[in-house]
């Protein structure tokens, strides 16, 4: 039986909530990551006087080591991690340094029409052509963000596609062709469970709390996909199934296919549905058989009788999914991704929707806000997922000292 640590994971774990520390609170002084942290002075001394000689600790703007009383900070800047998205849309590509500031990001749209194949060969060539910009050797890890739904067992090796609307995911393995191009290996997940360890890491009402848990609702157009994060894990569940909501049933009125699903009648595309349902009931519209969902969202802000109807009918639905959600995970708070109108009248609507379905006082004390993240969140949460990965399973300071190591040249 296992009863304790080693000396040496005993290091390596310091080491670690130094790293870790610093990154997440910025400049600190070394008396302060001692209180932090309740380690003894010598230790912190010991862990910084390491991280000076790795090259990746400076004191206002300098890397020779300081005083005790002066601020740290992390000197991060050259090395960096990759984060990938592909949805039913387009794929993007992002590099960050390792205290998670995004470098570069680039989208590539597809249509339908476009086959497949074309659309990973075009993913691909991107993602050589950003890891040789950056230096391959200098990015750490790489992590995949996709659609649900998404079957993932690491332990079996076992990746299924079942993604509605986008069948062609299913038949060519991304993450596979990806690894082969860029000669390494690159993690997978479903891009609302990164969403939601994004989101995780950046809430004010989560940090501080040894016990809490998050859940992120997000569509992208077509289809609702849904993350939760508990005690600071992203829930999987046996099949990494675990918190994909937009599946499931509420309307039982049309169970057939996945039209009484969460995803159908609360996406952001059911708006425009919702339009043409009732289009030529208000003649004097400004929206049409046309209209898509953000035609919809913007006449909805300039006060459109049919698109206001049409909004809230998707802000009901919506609190339909958000009462089961609350009642299956009861979360610390729901955050609404940035896909749906930012307005007080439209979460009010969802409130509205679910105290028809929960008693007042959960209502009342259900968090329920927009996200605040401006950048897209799968891809910063592919950053997190990735930075804590290697802190986790790999020596994540002999990588950083092989990525200063290595002799390289901008492309």
């Amino acid at each position: 039986m296992r009863r304790g640590m080693n000396s040496m994971e005993m290091q390596k774990n310091n080491r670690i909530l130094v790293f870790k520390t610093l990154q997440e609170k910025g400049m600190m002084t070394r008396a302060e990551l001692a209180v932090e942290l309740n380690l003894q002075k010598a230790t912190i001394t010991n862990i910084i006087n390491e991280f000076f000689e790795m090259g990746i600790v400076e004191v206002n703007g300098e890397t020779a080591a300081g005083r005790r009383g002066e601020k740290l900070n992390l000197k991060l800047d050259d090395i960096y991690t990759m984060s990938i998205g592909i949805t039913r849309k387009d794929y993007q590509l992002a590099i960050f340094d390792l205290s998670g500031n995004m470098i570069k990001h680039s989208c590539c749209n597809f249509q339908k029409e476009n086959g497949f194949r074309e659309i990973v060969e075009n993913l691909k060539a991107d993602a050589v052509k950003m890891a040789n910009e950056y230096g391959n050797n200098r990015i750490l890890g790489i992590c995949l963000a996709v659609p649900g739904l998404f079957i993932n067992r690491p332990e079996k090796n076992e990746e299924i596609f079942m993604v509605s609307e986008f069948e062609e995911l299913s038949q060519i393995n991304v993450k596979a062709e990806l690894e082969k191009a860029l000669g390494r290996k690159v993690m997978i997940k479903h891009d609302a469970k990164l969403s939601a360890y994004a989101e995780w890491r950046c809430a004010e009402e989560i940090k501080g709390q040894e016990r809490g848990s998050l859940v992120v609702v997000r569509s992208r157009g077509f289809g609702i996909g849904t993350g939760c994060v508990v005690n600071g894990n992203i829930m999987n569940g046996h099949l990494g199934l675990a918190g994909e909501g937009g599946y499931m049933g509420i309307n039982y009125n049309q169970a057939r296919g996945n039209k009484g699903t969460f995803e159908y009648c609360a996406g952001s595309e059911s708006a425009a549905r919702y339009v043409k349902e009732r289009l030529f009931e208000f003649p004097d519209t400004i929206l049409n058989e046309k209209s898509t969902y953000l035609d919809v969202f913007d006449a909805y802000r300039k006060g459109d009788a049919l698109a206001t109807w049409a909004v809230h009918k998707v802000a009901w639905m919506l609190g339909y999914g958000i009462a089961n959600i609350i009642y299956l995970i009861n979360p610390d708070c729901i955050i609404i991704g940035p896909d749906y109108p930012d307005t007080k009248d439209f979460v009010n609507k969802i409130r509205e929707a679910i105290r028809n379905f929960v008693p007042a006082f959960v209502e009342e004390n259900a968090s329920i806000r927009y996200s605040k993240i401006s950048q897209e969140s799968f891809l910063l949460g592919g950053f997190y997922y990735t930075f804590d990965n290697l802190c986790r399973r790999d020596n994540i300071f002999d990588l950083i000292r092989s990525a200063k190591d290595a002799r390289w040249k901008p492309a």
